[in-house]
């Protein structure tokens, strides 16, 4: 095994009504004393900043403004290319759309990922899987993902993508029978976000979210072993 690295947490936008849960789940690893790095994106002007969420975006890195990722992205044109036609061969695609915002993402963040020694990266959502699938070619990392109950990537695909992840928590009982136990039931997928609505859901499904509840243990021990895994060996896309 390698030693362990740090773990790169990717968050497609925040703040983010799809991720109700993403500070406290931030949290609970930093409390386990992982190396997290969670990267932000695109920032979603649109949602008004709790004093929380004002807290919490100390502890977020932002990727640069959309201009000096589009600079980034015309600065190598060979790449670009390699990458579009990759996606072109596959029979289950991301839409163009989807694609080539997530490949602008993953540019950048190929040498933030350097910089901080990232070894895992995990994606938070189906759209942030686009980006981590890219990020393994680009670089030596494993990939992990946790896929919201209403996914924006079609199913094929999903399950295509996640094939090549270590692990990650699934909601859709379905694609978890066709898994190994490095997938974990996402308990937490269904609650409203409200710390209330948190601590009735535990009842229900006999797991305490508002106290720090072993599904977090277990989750934080994947996200450790995965982070000392070494990636599988195959040719890098350089440009």
């Amino acid at each position: 095994m390698f030693q362990s690295g740090t773990i790169a947490y990717l968050i497609d936008r925040w703040p983010d009504e799809d991720l109700p849960i993403i500070e406290r789940e931030l949290q609970e690893l930093k409390r386990r004393n992982l190396s997290i790095v969670p990267f932000v994106c695109e920032l979603n002007p649109a949602r008004h900043f709790t004093r929380s969420m004002e807290r919490m975006a100390a502890e977020l890195e932002f990727l640069p403004d959309a201009m000096v990722m589009e600079a980034e992205w015309r600065a190598h044109p060979a790449l670009a290319q390699k990458l579009e036609e990759e996606r072109a061969q596959q029979e289950h695609r991301a839409s163009s759309a989807i694609f080539l915002r997530q490949a602008r993402f993953a540019l950048v963040l190929r040498r933030m990922l350097l910089d901080r020694n990232v070894s895992h990266v995990h994606a938070t959502s189906s759209r942030a899987l686009v980006c981590a699938l890219i990020l393994q070619e680009l670089a030596d990392v494993t990939v992990s993902a946790t896929i919201e109950p209403c996914p924006e990537l079609p199913r094929n695909w999903i399950e295509r993508g996640l094939r090549r992840c270590r692990g990650g928590r699934l909601s859709d009982r379905k694609l978890l029978r066709e898994r190994s136990s490095s997938f974990l039931f996402d308990k937490v997928a269904f609650h409203s976000g409200s710390r209330k609505a948190i601590g009735l859901l535990g009842k229900k499904i006999g797991i305490d979210l508002t106290e720090g509840a072993s599904f977090w243990e277990e989750w934080s021990e994947l996200l450790g072993r995965w982070s000392r895994e070494k990636p599988p060996t195959k040719p890098k896309i350089n440009g």
